[in-house]
């Protein structure tokens, strides 16, 4: 079974994230990707995640945004996370600013892990008390290990 932490890297986490719009901030987790040995197109990538239009949920008045896109241009799951302290205005009227993004490539493949994946992450953020401590996280690595924890405890 595929783990949060064997996807989400601590040099692709960005815990001062800051962008004009949602799309910037999709595009600012897309570059710290760049380099990665598991996307193995990157333009392709970059387009299957740029090319879905993501939709913002709200939990205890923070917005959170997963983008991903379903490719075979990479060759395993792959992610990247963003905290915006002061936070991202979303595209939506009815989400607050959004402060948690993450964005994910899934190999067409993997049905079930991408499920399973975003799934407990789209849980944990609905988590008032995981929520805060995600939002208040020192580091990338504090970041990964909250949710890991998290996830163990699904």
């Amino acid at each position: 079974m595929i783990s949060i932490p064997s996807v989400l890297h601590p040099s692709h986490i960005n815990l001062s994230l800051s962008a004009p719009n949602p799309t910037s901030a999709v595009t600012a987790l897309l570059d710290v990707l760049r380099g990665d040995p598991r996307i193995l197109k990157w333009d392709d990538f970059r387009q299957s995640v740029l090319g879905r239009d993501a939709s913002p949920i709200s939990s205890n008045n923070c917005g959170i945004l997963i983008a991903h896109g379903r490719t075979n241009s990479v060759g395993s799951l792959v992610m990247a996370a963003g905290i915006s302290p002061e936070g991202i205005p979303s595209a939506s009227s009815d989400c607050p600013p959004l402060h948690v993004i993450f964005v994910a490539g899934i190999p067409a493949a993997f049905n079930n892990d991408y499920l399973r994946v975003v799934g407990t992450i789209a849980r944990l953020c609905g988590k008032p008390e995981l929520l805060t401590n995600l939002l208040e996280a020192t580091s990338p690595s504090a970041f990964l290990s909250i949710l890991s924890m998290e996830e163990d405890r699904l």
